[in-house]
């Protein structure tokens, strides 16, 4: 029972780190490792790019040396690259997506806010879309006597 015990709080004691996983848009995976203020991203081809937060802004530092900016706060993030375009990120659960790629040409990006609904298309204009509630009809049913 003693060394029970002691395993519990040994497992308290170490740190516990989350992972997510972002799905590229040609199909592969990168894991991210959080550690806190520093994650850690493994690329699907070995590489490994560290993010760097400080509040609503988070640096990403590519295995080439230059540096990728995320901005936002939320569910749908902006990554500006370092030839200045820019990428959409979203996060659902413990799964993050990017949704717009520069290099395999603009996809419309879909996202939810408040309540209504907006695609933002490849021309830059939106579309916004609003929950309408429809009033329900009470059905009566009778019950026939014979």
């Amino acid at each position: 029972m003693k060394i029970l015990v002691i395993l519990f709080f040994a497992m308290l004691s170490s740190g516990l780190y989350a992972q997510s996983v972002i799905v590229n848009p040609d199909g592969t995976h990168s894991v991210v490792i959080d550690h806190g203020v520093h994650k850690v991203i493994v690329n699907p081809n070995g590489t490994h790019s560290v993010a760097v937060s400080s509040g609503t802004s988070n640096i990403i530092v590519n295995p080439d040396g230059t540096h990728s900016q995320i901005i936002g706060n939320g569910n749908s993030k902006i990554i500006v690259n370092p030839n200045g375009t820019h990428s959409i990120l979203t996060t659902q659960g413990n799964f993050q997506r990017v949704i717009a790629n520069p290099n395999s040409g603009s996809q419309p990006f879909f996202f939810k806010k408040r309540g209504s609904k907006m695609i933002i298309l490849r021309d830059g204009s939106i579309l916004h879309f609003k929950k309408v509630k429809q009033k329900r009809k009470s059905r009566t049913k009778t019950i026939r006597h014979l």
